[in-house]
């Protein structure tokens, strides 16, 4: 059977391990397991599925969802301040990704991106047969925007930004989006997935600039991360240009009403993230309690560790095995000995605390 060459020594993005497998290798209880490794949201939204469950019967689950996704967007306008015609719904940030590669990605065009950050970049711009520059964040994990201007070539198509980063938790700064905006007609890609947990946003750009491009989420910060919504916000041109590669019908009518949904509760949704962002202070002020940690600040639903002292790989493990499930972020450039660690309620994180304690006696 034939295959596309550039699968043939594709590296896919790493899958975050099974709850079920994990539970069963371990001999342990699958509800008993915590996740932290998912940056989702602990809190569940309960009142969304209240609502959803009033309207259930008036959804008209044997259609088609209405392919512009209009009265989402209008709802998204709403949210954003954006007009709706500078906006695309998505399923997630990640079919988002897919089609801004399948946009300005031949084979062959360069995709710089600031590292290190999210891994779906890599992939996305692979799967096209592009090449990703990275450009090495410095040591504060700062973006090095005078490296990426560098790196800019006429081979390059995208760029791509994270803010706040994923896994490093911290800002892109309006200087470094202004000012290559203005020295480069690149496209620049910013992921805003977990803006709500730091109030910064670029989208007040987007009018004057036709190759920004803003990537949100419903995952994070609206609890709806099974729900797989996504939206893009973006000059009108470049919008119509994105909807040209654009599914007609990859949501869901339920994913597509719980959103809408959400957006009526949005005092709800910033409610959650207030007690998030309390919680995640308690943690960090914990966390640094334990001799041998360091724990950097945090804009997000989650936190970066070094562990100064130790074998990390046994720290994960261990952590594992008390049924505690960490992101290992330790093979990318300046994150040795590194672990993320999701933000949950305070009796959960309570539990992550007294563990690495005992591990690391």
């Amino acid at each position: 059977m034939k295959i596309r060459e550039t699968i043939k020594n594709f590296k896919p993005y790493e899958w975050e391990v099974s709850l079920l497998e994990m539970a069963k290798k371990l001999g342990l209880d699958p509800t008993k397991i915590l996740r932290f490794d998912m940056n989702t949201m602990a809190l569940t939204p309960n009142k969304f599925i209240q609502e959803l469950e009033k309207i259930l019967p008036t959804i008209r689950i044997n259609e088609y969802p209405e392919t512009s996704y209009l009265e989402l967007r209008n709802a998204l306008s709403k949210y954003t301040g954006r007009d709706v015609d500078e906006i695309t719904v998505t399923a997630g940030c990640d079919e988002a990704l897919d089609i801004v590669a399948k946009v300005f990605i031949d084979p062959g065009t360069k995709v710089l991106v600031s590292s290190p950050t999210y891994a779906m970049y890599r992939v996305v711009v692979e799967a096209m047969g592009g090449k990703i520059v990275n450009v090495l964040r410095r040591e504060n994990f700062d973006d090095d925007v005078d490296g990426i201007l560098k790196s800019i070539d006429d081979k390059t198509g995208l760029i791509f930004l994270c803010s706040p980063n994923n896994p490093t938790a911290i800002l892109t700064s309006r200087e470094t989006i202004v000012k290559l905006l203005n020295e480069t007609e690149c496209p620049i890609v910013v992921d805003e997935s977990y803006m709500e947990f730091c109030g910064q946003t670029f989208v007040d750009l987007v009018g004057n600039y036709e190759n920004l491009i803003i990537l949100r989420t419903f995952s994070k910060a609206f609890s709806l991360a099974g729900a797989r919504v996504g939206y893009v916000i973006a000059n009108k041109n470049t919008i119509n240009l994105l909807n040209i590669m654009r599914p007609p019908n990859s949501l869901s009518v339920i994913s597509l009403a719980l959103a809408k949904i959400a957006l009526e509760n949005v005092n709800q949704v910033m409610e959650n993230v207030k007690k998030t962002i309390e919680e995640r202070e308690k943690l960090i002020e914990e966390l640094k309690k334990i001799d041998g940690l360091h724990v950097y600040p945090s804009n997000t639903n989650f936190v970066l560790v070094r562990f100064e002292n130790g074998n990390i790989k046994e720290v994960h493990q261990k952590l594992l095995e008390n049924g505690i499930i960490t992101r290992n972020v330790s093979d990318q450039p300046l994150l040795e000995n590194c672990l993320r660690i999701t933000v949950r309620t305070q009796e959960e994180n309570r539990l992550l605390v007294d563990t690495l304690k005992k591990i690391l006696g």
